[in-house]
C-alpha cells in the first residue's frame, strides 16, 4: 500500500493569504473605529467655546472626526514613518 502525504505548507506568515487579507483587515478596521471614537471623545469634551476657537460646530464632530482619522490606519502610519524619517536630518542637533 502506498501512502499519502500532504505537503501542507503555508505561507511564511502561518496563515493562508485569504485569511491573512481578512484577519488584517478585520484588525485595519477595529483600528479606525478606535482612533475615531478616541477623536471624537477629545472634541466632545471640549466646550463650545473651545470648538468656536478651532472652527467647529459640536453638531460637525462626525465630519470632522471622519477626515481627521484616515480610514486606512496601515497607510497613514506608513506615510508619518516616512516623513519623520525624510525631517530626521532637518531637526536642528
Amino acid at each position: 500500500m502506498s501512502e499519502f502525504k500532504q505537503s501542507g505548507t503555508l505561507p511564511a506568515s502561518g496563515l493562508r493569504p485569504g485569511l491573512r487579507a481578512t484577519v488584517a483587515g478585520l484588525v485595519s478596521r477595529a483600528m479606525v473605529r478606535w482612533h475615531r471614537g478616541k477623536a471624537a471623545a477629545v472634541l466632545h469634551r471640549l466646550d463650545d467655546r473651545q470648538l468656536e476657537d478651532i472652527g467647529v460646530l459640536r453638531s460637525d464632530i462626525p465630519r470632522v472626526v471622519a477626515e481627521l482619522v484616515p480610514s486606512n490606519i496601515e497607510t497613514s502610519v506608513q506615510d508619518a514613518r516616512i516623513s519623520a524619517h525624510a525631517a530626521g536630518p532637518l531637526k536642528a542637533t
